[in-house]
């Protein structure tokens, strides 16, 4: 007796033949399938409304935050819990740039940037009425706006979305403008709190080194004074500004319809496996006698 060696290659090479052979049968299912489907995907991929992405990418001032760094030092060693006693804000580099990478990435931002350039009719469209500035929030920071930060390049990239290239390069650049005035503002009320503070304290001790670490905060502080005051990229140094592309982002139509193909071609084979165990179980039946012949 002869006996027939099927190895597990053998058998998925059976399986191949048989499935392409199944679809082959079937071929005129498995065809229209993918055909109407690619019409599809062309028809949703060729009337989606077109976006277009501007990217604007900055780098973190550095300057400031060694500036910083030196009165929160003496500060720290000499003053102790003084400055925590009296809401003193005085941090070093590395807390200076998690908070602005904070702000960048906040939701009071978005809202400011909303407000400020009465976004809220754009970002409603075709509805009947604008949406609320939360919701509006939520629509800019997932629809709109991307934040990428580049650990290893040391750089940040801020990129908006729109229907509208000249529209979207605008937002991109106001964005980082408007983040660099926030941050701007806040450190030029935080150092006037500080130096007013610290003033008052020197009218109230004749402490001669005490008095000396008060002036070298003074000083610090007067620094961060002339810097947000002289610079308009305080936090953010924009190197390269985001400038209305000429390509659009999204939809991408190709890959749409390539995906309308393979999902009609899966819809194809799914038919025509279940026309084929249709025909098989009424060939059993057949056999079996249970229906007739010419049923």
């Amino acid at each position: 007796m002869k006996t027939v060696d099927r190895s597990p290659a053998t058998e998925d090479e059976l399986d191949a033949v048989a499935f392409l052979g199944l679809l082959w049968r079937h071929r005129m299912v498995v065809a229209i399938a993918c055909i109407l489907c690619a019409l599809i995907a062309a028809v949703l991929a060729f009337t989606a409304t077109v976006y277009y992405r501007a990217e604007v990418v900055v780098t973190e001032v550095q300057e400031r935050g060694m500036s910083g760094a030196s009165g929160a030092g003496a500060l720290q060693s000499q003053l102790g819990g003084i400055a925590s006693l009296a809401g003193l804000n005085l941090t070093g580099h590395a807390s200076v740039s998690q908070q602005d990478a904070a702000i960048l990435e906040s939701r009071h931002l978005v809202e400011e940037f909303i407000t400020r350039n009465d976004l809220l009719p754009v970002l409603a469209g075709n509805a009947r009425k604008p949406p609320t500035l939360w919701l509006a929030v939520k629509q800019f920071k997932e629809g709109v706006v991307t934040i990428r930060k580049d650990a290893r390049k040391g750089v940040t990239t801020v990129a908006a979305d729109w229907t509208d290239a000249n529209t979207a390069a605008r937002w991109a650049n106001g964005f980082v403008a408007l983040a660099n005035d926030l941050i701007r503002r806040r450190a030029l009320d935080e150092s006037s709190r500080n130096i007013a503070y610290v003033n008052e304290q020197l009218a109230r001790t004749t402490d001669v080194e005490l008095r000396r670490v008060m002036y070298n905060i003074i000083e610090s502080e007067t620094k961060t004074l002339m810097l947000a005051n002289g610079h308009a990229e305080y936090a953010f140094e924009v190197i390269d500004p985001a400038v209305p592309p000429e390509v659009k982002d999204r939809p991408h139509r190709l890959l749409m319809i390539l995906v309308g193909v393979a999902f009609g071609l899966a819809i194809g084979c799914g038919i025509a496996l279940a026309r084929e165990q249709l025909a098989r179980a009424r060939r059993r039946r057949l056999r079996a006698g249970t229906i007739p012949p010419e049923a």
